[in-house]
């Protein structure tokens, strides 16, 4: 490029570099508006003709984050290329945008799994004899979400030079800390879980505790089981 430039006789001109760094800013956006508007309306309608639409919300959630993505690289392009940037001034802008694509990449997994769980609950789910897929696939999605931020997080740590060793330690002993403080909630929830996957009660059922206590089971939740007597 640099010898094309100088053919051309503008080696010498001050303007050059920024120009250089507009333009590919500009192809940038332009690219990204074209990928979002375009291309991936033209996807959609491919995944739309297949059989189930689990396809579909699966490349629809990952709509937002390669548009964000092709930009991002557009720019660390723009201005990688043209500038003769120092070490130091590399070094950051290469952090800098690894930071921001591994980001983009974790929501773009945590979104596909999260439009994974979804496709299930609303498709298998409803026709399942199975309690467990209505009652516990929801929380077993957010945990999945949960721990896709989580070890993302540690990644983008990791890739800033940050020792992620000293806080994962302190991570598992602060989570046997509160495992322990919350035992009784967790016993609960446990209770709770075995009750509505076993099917044991349902809403309208007549019980009778070894209390004394009778009525009508009104609700079934994760901590709790409400009657009406």
């Amino acid at each position: 490029m640099d010898s094309l430039i100088a053919r051309l006789g503008l080696g010498d001109a001050v303007w050059l570099d920024p120009a250089l760094v507009g333009i590919l800013f500009l192809l940038a956006v332009v690219t990204a508006a074209v990928f979002h508007k375009l291309l991936f309306p033209l996807i959609l309608r491919v995944t739309a003709r297949t059989p189930t639409d689990l396809d579909n919300r699966m490349v629809r959630a990952t709509r937002l984050p390669l548009t964000a993505g092709i930009l991002v690289l557009g720019i660390y392009l723009s201005v990688a290329i043209p500038l003769e940037l120092g070490a130091r001034t590399q070094s950051v802008l290469d952090k800098g945008a690894g930071v921001l694509g591994l980001f983009l990449g974790i929501m773009a997994v945590a979104a596909v799994a999260s439009q994974a769980f979804g496709w299930y609950i609303d498709s298998v789910g409803v026709s399942s004899p199975s309690r467990i897929s209505l009652r516990l696939l929801p929380i077993f999605r957010r945990i999945t979400s949960l721990l896709i931020y989580g070890i993302g997080g540690l990644l983008i740590l990791d890739l800033l030079s940050v020792n992620i060793n000293p806080l994962v330690a302190s991570l598992g002993l602060g989570g046997l800390a509160v495992a322990l403080a919350i035992q009784p909630t967790l016993a609960n929830l446990f209770a709770g879980t075995y009750v509505m996957t076993e099917g044991i009660i349902s809403p309208g059922d007549y019980i009778e505790l070894d209390g004394g206590t009778t009525g009508y089971v009104v609700e079934v939740g994760w901590r709790s089981t409400r009657l009406r007597t």
